[in-house]
């Protein structure tokens, strides 16, 4: 509140002084650029009524207009052509002249004309505002000045003969108005009768002259204003105040000393404020920042008796909080993983005895030496091929090779081509760089059976069924199991895909358990080993057939073999 309270009362008085020093200033500059304008400017009529006068009662002029012989103004028409001349010689600013009698006939001229009808009799000089160009009625950059012509050698006070225009260039009030700007913005201009700007000294865009009064009473600029005599034009000067200030030294100097005693003050406030408020606090950041390494036994040392050693206080006392409860909250979840990994083993195990009948693979031993022993070759292979199979799915491994994998598939492919007569097929098409890859054991194989029996078993025709074995992007191993077989009702793909989702949230049934080591079940036990990292999709359309796709990470799994 006092910072504030200082600086609008410096604000207050600066703008004060301000205020004044530039009325005072802008007042006298302007009034004393006037003064030479106007002195200038009387210069000027003074040098036009010289050659006014020294033009129209010359005996040429006079003679001219006294005669009332048509041939004798006829033969003097050079001659007052010539006298003209001359008279524009002696005035650069000097356009056109032009004589009327006192009818208002125009006798004689030279250069310009004004364009404009000649008001007649004149009783004295006048001077226009700016003429309009008789081509295009625009605004021109010529004014006129009228003359009256009397008859010296009347015995009349004012014998009245005729008029004389002399058309005048407005360039030369330019050069009259030159250096009165008095900033780098401001303006000084010359209107006419009808606020039309006849000259003016810099480049302020956007002035209306005809929102005069409103510039006056913009805060923004100082305006002032003088009417000529004689002529009745006006000189305007527009000043911005923005550009003034830049000059008051005064108030700069007010400023800065106003600034000097607000810098010492904030240094005050800081330095109580740093001692007593920045500096605990920065201390018990740093604690906060530095106690993950000091160690959850580590508390802050309070030595401070205000407010922020109340905080400290608390802080440590939510620390202890956050202690007991993290002990209680990893006891809790200790239990909770012990309890988890208990399930899943089990769970695994569950899934491997169902594929573990050591006894038929004994039993197809003896069956496979039988038929060596009666040379029936057949039932050899197929009791062979059927051994293998049960021999790899009683590996104590649940991660195998991919080669492994689908040697197993061949295995089972063979029994197939026996039992079906070579009606259906089993095609592998793998990447050689993804064979030694390690994979979840017995994924192909139950897929390849539902696609058998569920797909192909029901086709008159031959069918295939179709293995890629293929790296994707990601760093993932997929693997696309299609049969050109029966497929699937939208209906029945539907519940297929519900029992998939029953079993990932694990809530699956006795029945459902018993179905051995089909879809659901693999489902499960790449979610088990994958978790959200592997996904299997089935697409499938009636009379057509089914692809099924399993995708998992390709990583090594040499760990959790060896657990």
């Amino acid at each position: 509140m006092m910072m504030l309270s200082i600086l609008l009362i410096s604000f207050v008085i600066s703008n004060t002084i301000a205020e004044r020093t530039i009325e005072r200033k802008v007042t006298d500059s302007v009034s004393k650029i006037f003064l030479q304008v106007e002195e200038k400017i009387g210069s000027f009529y003074s040098d036009m009524e010289g050659i006014s006068t020294s033009l129209l009662y010359s005996p040429t002029v006079q003679t001219y207009m006294s005669s009332n012989d048509p041939l004798t103004m006829i033969l003097m028409n050079s001659e007052i052509i010539s006298v003209f001349s001359n008279t524009i010689t002696l005035k650069e600013n000097i356009r056109g002249i032009q004589l009327f009698d006192k009818e208002g006939t125009m006798v004689a001229n030279i250069g310009a004309g004004t364009g404009e009808p000649v008001q007649l009799p004149v009783e004295s000089t006048k001077y226009s505002g700016l003429l309009k160009d008789p081509d295009t009625n625009d605004t021109s950059t010529f004014y006129s000045i009228t003359v009256p012509i009397y008859n010296l050698k009347s015995t009349l006070i004012k014998d009245y003969r005729g008029t004389s225009v002399f058309v005048m260039d407005v360039k030369n009030f330019n050069k009259i108005l030159e250096g009165g700007k008095i900033t780098k913005h401001s303006r000084l201009l010359l209107l006419d009768q009808n606020n039309q700007i006849m000259a003016n000294e810099g480049n302020s865009p956007n002035f209306d002259t005809f929102r005069l009064e409103e510039w006056k009473n913009d805060n923004r600029y100082i305006v002032q204003t003088i009417t000529l005599p004689q002529t009745g034009w006006r000189l305007i000067s527009v000043i911005p105040k923005n550009e003034l200030l830049q000059e008051l030294d005064i108030i700069k100097r007010l400023n800065i000393a106003t600034y000097v005693i607000v810098f010492c003050m904030l240094c005050l406030f800081f330095v109580i404020f740093s001692t007593r408020i920045l500096k605990p606090v920065k201390a018990i950041m740093d604690f906060m920042k530095s106690y993950p390494k000091m160690g959850k036994n580590s508390r802050f040392n309070v030595v401070y008796h205000n407010e922020i050693g109340v905080l400290a206080v608390n802080l440590n006392k939510m620390l202890d909080e956050i202690d007991t409860l993290s002990k209680e909250i990893q006891l809790t979840q200790k239990q909770k993983y012990e309890i988890e990994i208990a399930k899943k083993q089990m769970e695994i195990s569950a899934f491997r005895n169902q594929i573990n009948p050591h006894f038929l693979y004994n039993t197809l031993e003896c069956i496979r030496a039988i038929a060596f022993y009666y040379k029936v070759q057949d039932i050899a292979d197929i009791s062979t091929s059927l051994s293998n199979m049960f021999r790899y799915a009683v590996k104590g491994n649940d991660f195998v090779t991919i080669r492994d994998e689908i040697s197993h598939v061949k295995e089972y492919a063979k029994i197939i081509e026996f039992r079906f007569m070579g009606r259906m097929q089993v095609a592998i098409e793998a990447d050689e760089e993804l064979l030694e890859v390690k994979t979840l054991k017995m994924l192909l194989q139950p897929i390849v059976e539902n696609a058998v029996f569920h797909g192909l078993e029901k086709k008159i025709d031959n069918g295939i069924v179709q293995i890629t074995v293929q790296k994707i992007a990601q760093n993932q191993v997929q693997y696309v199991i299609r049969d050109n077989g029966y497929g699937m009702e939208d209906k029945q793909l539907e519940e297929l895909l519900n029992r998939l989702r029953q079993f990932d949230t694990s809530s699956h049934t006795e029945k459902e358990a018993k179905q051995g080591i089909g879809l659901s079940n693999i489902y499960r036990r790449i979610k088990l080993f994958y978790g959200d990292k592997s996904e299997l999709t089935i697409e499938s359309t009636l009379h057509e057939g089914t692809t099924i796709t399993v995708t998992f990470p390709l990583h090594d799994h040499s760990e959790q073999t060896e657990d």
